[in-house]
């Protein structure tokens, strides 16, 4: 578990997560971490930036939290939940 949070990119993936109450699209979470909800239409950066980050959300970060026990994955849906097992009180923690 220790080491799936080592990552600060994966820790924002809980924190994310806890803030959004329920279950996300790896494609919400990719574009809440870029930078909110805001009407990014036509902003090809953020567009590029938005797909580089779903894409390692999708292949390296939701599964190593997924194998740790800290999420729920399902790729054929692409949608991810928290499980209850890490708290934001341990995130402050290894920030710290």
């Amino acid at each position: 578990m220790y080491d799936a949070l080592a990552d600060e990119r994966r820790r924002q993936v809980v924190r994310t997560l806890t803030d959004a109450d329920g279950a996300l699209t790896v494609e919400d979470l990719a574009e809440r971490l870029v930078g909110g909800d805001d009407d990014r239409s036509g902003d090809t950066e953020d567009e590029a930036a938005v797909e580089r980050l779903r894409t390692s959300l999708y292949h390296v970060h939701v599964p190593k939290l997924s194998e740790a026990g800290i999420v729920r994955f399902s790729p054929e849906r692409r949608r991810v939940r928290l499980t209850g097992s890490v708290s934001t009180d341990a995130l402050d923690v290894l920030e710290s």
